[in-house]
């Protein structure tokens, strides 16, 4: 009878440890899956980031002379200062519209709701700027920089949450 007991219980703990071992094994592929996942996600992040800036940056010049020139010791005035306005007004136009044409990667469904209130903040900003620009007098762009400041905010944080080096938007928009 101690026999049959102890060979009931070798077989218990022969099989506990096997399924142990699959668990393991489970474990392993999960936390391998979750990894691969997150490469996915940044990856999918950085070329969504990347195309944004690229994208924007190659519609945003007049509006980035503007600003430069403006902050410069002599910005222009008169007839100048007219012109430069009405292509930096058309050129943060086209950057709204940049931005709101951007595709968020499929990768990014867990992220969607958080890209897509960062992509609404920087068109926004490229609204409030249009807008500015094209009102008659002195322009101010205090308020549309500031929701470029937000913008700014917004991507970095979903940027950190994915394991991302953040960088400056700001910066990588009017570099």
């Amino acid at each position: 009878m101690k026999k049959v007991w102890f060979l009931g219980l070798g077989l218990s703990l022969a099989l506990v440890g096997c399924s142990d071992s699959g668990t393991d094994e489970a474990k392993k592929d999960e936390t391998s899956n979750a990894t691969e996942e997150n490469t996915n996600v940044a990856g999918d992040l950085m070329d969504f980031y990347l195309n944004l800036t690229t994208t924007v940056n190659g519609v945003d010049i007049d509006l980035n002379g503007y600003e430069e020139a403006m902050a410069g010791e002599a910005p222009p005035a008169g007839e100048e200062l007219e012109k430069m306005k009405e292509a930096a007004a058309a050129s943060a136009t086209e950057s709204a519209k940049a931005v709101e044409g951007m595709e968020i990667p499929e990768g990014l469904d867990d992220q969607k709701e958080a890209v897509e209130s960062f992509k609404s903040t920087l068109k926004e900003s490229f609204d409030m700027k249009a807008e500015a620009l094209s009102k008659e007098g002195e322009t101010d762009l205090a308020a549309a920089n500031e929701k470029l400041n937000e913008a700014e905010n917004q991507i970095k944080e979903i940027l950190d949450e994915a394991g991302l080096v953040s960088s400056s938007l700001i910066s990588d928009l009017n570099g």
